[in-house]
């Protein structure tokens, strides 16, 4: 079983929800990078602060030195570290037009109070997020070139087909 693993994709590809699966099926602790990224700010206008780098750096670092651990993000350059040292890399390939759905889903039911979310929901949240899975589907960000780099330890999922076959070979 994989000790390290850093599950890479889309906004709203299904990351956090695979890495929460993951770390049921197999007891290692995940931790979504989002969260090393911004702290919880209710004072704040948007829900939430970006920690200093400083702070985002030790967070990131700390999980890091763990023996086990799934990560997950939407591959920043500031993590690269964690494609690194990965064991392996989970990258989700889901169509632009799936992640579109789930994007606009997820908007309207953290605006209903029914999925919580560490950022006000606004509708400048929904646009940027739609450039985010475009500048990804195609290839604008970087991300996949950063991940084309690990070729012999990079597992690709395209559809929740491939993701159920994977999450039951961990079993």
């Amino acid at each position: 079983m994989y000790m390290k693993i850093y599950i890479v994709g889309s906004v709203a590809s299904g990351k956090s929800t695979l890495a929460r699966r993951m770390a049921r099926a197999t007891g290692i602790p995940c931790h979504h990078l989002d969260e090393v990224v911004y702290g919880e700010d209710p004072a704040d206008s948007r829900g939430n602060r970006k920690r200093s780098i400083q702070e985002r750096d030790a967070l990131f670092f700390s999980i890091l030195a763990r023996e086990h651990y799934i990560m997950e993000d939407t591959g920043r350059t500031c993590f690269v570290e964690g494609m690194r040292q990965a064991e392996v890399i989970v990258h989700l390939e889901i169509p632009l037009y799936v992640c579109r759905q789930r994007i606009l889903c997820r908007w309207i039911k953290q605006n209903l109070g029914l999925e919580k979310c560490t950022y006000k929901p606004r509708f400048i949240m929904l646009r940027r997020m739609f450039k985010w899975a475009k500048d990804y589907d195609t290839g604008v960000d970087g991300i996949k070139t950063r991940v084309a780099l690990y070729p012999s330890k990079t597992v690709v999922l395209r559809n929740n087909k491939e993701i159920e076959r994977y999450l039951m070979s961990l079993t």
